[in-house]
């Protein structure tokens, strides 16, 4: 019996710090473009509006659309937080564009993210990147410079939801 209860404990404790270690793997497991995103919500010159938005406020944001739509539900519930740059000044854009400068490249593939979409008209170019279930959404009118990026949600969700008729929520997109 005095072995049995011994196992029990060893494995009580090999279990608890295998698990403590997986959650803090995976907290430092952010991916380079969230890292980067951070890095940029440090910048604070005045010609650079910033927003933060969690998972909660989201949700209470978007609460009639997603009682409305189980298709929405379905994708929204993923959904861990949003994170928005705006400029509003030629200083700030400068900054903001420094920031961002692999993905204002327009290359196939930038930290682990692949250009899903580019847009080119009348002189706005807009470009989407999608990976590791998160999003990045580039706007650049030559003025002025907008960056959105949606942590836990995949294309094809990001297509459901902002691409149809279910948000009437500006997020700058």
């Amino acid at each position: 019996m005095k072995r049995f209860i011994a196992i029990f404990l060893m494995l009580i404790v090999v279990a608890t710090a295998t698990w403590g270690q997986k959650a803090v793997q995976a907290a430092k497991e952010k991916s380079e473009a969230e890292l980067l995103i951070k890095q940029a919500a440090r910048i604070k010159p005045p010609q650079i509006n910033y927003a933060y938005i969690s998972f909660g406020m989201l949700k209470q944001m978007l609460s009639p659309m997603i009682e409305r739509n189980s298709v929405v539900t379905e994708f929204f519930g993923s959904i861990k937080s949003l994170r928005r740059f705006f400029t509003t000044g030629p200083e700030g854009k400068k900054k903001l564009a420094a920031a961002m400068q692999p993905f204002m490249q327009e290359e196939e593939e930038v930290m682990g993210m692949e250009l899903m979409t580019i847009n080119r008209e009348d002189g706005m170019m807009s470009a989407i990147y999608a990976g590791g279930d998160n999003i990045l959404v580039v706007n650049d009118s030559g003025e002025c410079l907008s960056v959105v990026f949606l942590v836990g949600l995949s294309y094809d969700g990001f297509n459901v939801i902002f691409g149809g008729n279910f948000v009437d929520v500006d997020f700058g997109f």
